[in-house]
């Protein structure tokens, strides 16, 4: 039987982000909600973790994972630059459902996702998710919860039918609100170019980025 845990989702208790955090901070692999779906995560510069999240999800692994971050400082230290095309994007749509694929910064090559040129990030609207980042201090792997090719889970139920007592945790924030995932833009290209299509329209983007 998995480990789950109820915390409140917009109003975490401060124990039990310190409880998550330092499961994370140990090496463990969380379920946990976001503001769209529920992701399975762990310490992003952990090697060890991250090759865990592939083997359980049953994910290719020339298929990258979103990282979430606290804040553009911590995006700043993972990328090599925030050009003026994710600086738009960023005022407009974060903390929320956009994620950002920038250059990677060489801080990542000694790290699990070193070996790729890009990274995907973006800061999340969720409380709960803010408050195990500053937590912890690192960004944390975001990725959905479900075996690759099976839809997403929008519950910690449906998170402990796929994975079962293989998490260390599962945090129960109840029914997901949302069960579309995040927008993904790659600004690494000219122009910038929606590369999937979630909870903010490709039409959306390309307004504010004046791309007709």
């Amino acid at each position: 039987m998995s480990n789950i845990v109820e915390i409140n989702p917009v109003a975490p208790e401060h124990s039990d982000i310190e409880y998550v955090a330092d499961i994370l901070r140990k090496g463990g692999v969380i379920g946990y909600p976001t503001e769209t779906i529920y992701g399975i995560g762990c310490n992003a510069l952990n090697g060890a973790a991250v090759e865990r999240i592939y083997q359980l999800k049953n994910r290719d692994r020339s298929k990258a994972m979103i990282l979430i971050a606290g804040d553009t400082v911590q995006v700043s230290e993972l990328v090599i630059s925030i050009p003026e095309a994710a600086e738009k994007l960023i005022e407009n749509f974060w903390p929320g459902p956009l994620t950002i694929v920038f250059e990677a910064s060489s801080r990542l090559r000694e790290f699990a996702f070193g070996k790729s040129k890009t990274i995907a990030i973006r800061i999340p609207d969720s409380a709960l998710c803010l408050e195990l980042i500053k937590e912890t201090g690192f960004p944390i792997v975001s990725t959905s919860a479900n075996i690759s090719g099976q839809p997403s889970a929008t519950s910690a139920a449906q998170v402990e039918n796929f994975f079962g007592d293989q998490l260390e945790v599962i945090i129960d924030g109840g029914p997901s609100v949302d069960n579309i995932p995040s927008t993904v833009v790659d600004i690494t290209k000219s122009p910038a170019r929606v590369v999937r299509q979630g909870a903010i329209s490709t039409l959306e983007i390309n307004t504010v980025l004046e791309i007709e």
